[in-house]
């Protein structure tokens, strides 16, 4: 794995500012974070476990929801939400409930069928609604920013892929102004990108089905 520090100095070197003359450290790294959130969305979409969280909330709150925000904001989660995996009370798994099946009261309060949870933007509702019951989370997060990071941590992304994230960043950054051809870095980047995509999808070495990690809803079907 990369350090923070290493990142931005290959950044600067293939972007051909190693003494920070174009891009200051703060503005650099901002560019980075951009393209490291955009790969772990790729990434997760194809493997939908490549992170994994699980997070016991004791308290739900009223009248039954968990705010998926981070606590640092005012929610209730250590990580950057991006997917349920599993959501477990009093030892029965819940299911995802149909949004057809779902009522909303004039109040916002939120009903559904027994045993099934509902994510409405940052909130996931359980059903029947119950604050003291604990709730186990499972779910899937994009790591700590670039930008939370001192120095000297680890990048937390795919070991022996972190040639994606720098190239897309330093095509990234070449590209402001218009001031040089940033095509043939551009290039590198997607050539990096397709190769860590592959790796992702190759974790799993049985045959490949037809079989969506996602809803109908998300392939616009009824």
């Amino acid at each position: 794995m990369l350090t923070k520090a290493q990142a931005r100095a290959l950044t600067r070197e293939w972007l051909d500012d190693p003494n920070a003359k174009r891009w200051s450290d703060l503005r650099i790294d901002l560019a980075i974070q951009l393209c490291i959130d955009d790969l772990w969305t790729d990434l997760l979409d194809m493997q939908p476990n490549l992170t994994s969280q699980l997070h016991t909330i004791t308290s739900l709150v009223s009248p039954g929801y968990i705010d998926l925000r981070l606590t640092t904001v005012g929610g209730q989660l250590t990580q950057r939400f991006y997917r349920v995996q599993h959501v477990t009370r009093d030892g029965r798994e819940y299911r995802w409930a149909d949004p057809r099946d779902i009522a909303i009261a004039s109040n916002g309060v939120i009903a559904g069928p027994e045993l099934t949870y509902y994510v409405q933007g940052d909130l996931l509702w359980l059903f029947p609604l119950d604050t003291s019951t604990p709730v186990e989370l499972r779910y899937s997060f994009k790591p700590t920013p670039f930008t939370a990071m001192t120095d000297g941590m680890n990048i937390p992304f795919p070991e022996g892929s972190e040639s994606a994230y720098v190239l897309a960043a330093s095509a990234l950054t070449m590209a402001k102004g218009g001031e040089e051809d940033f095509g043939p870095l551009a290039t590198l980047a997607q050539q990096s990108r397709d190769r860590c995509y592959a790796a992702i999808r190759r974790q799993y070495h049985g045959m490949s089905v037809p079989y969506s990690t996602g809803t109908g809803q998300d392939m616009g079907g009824t």
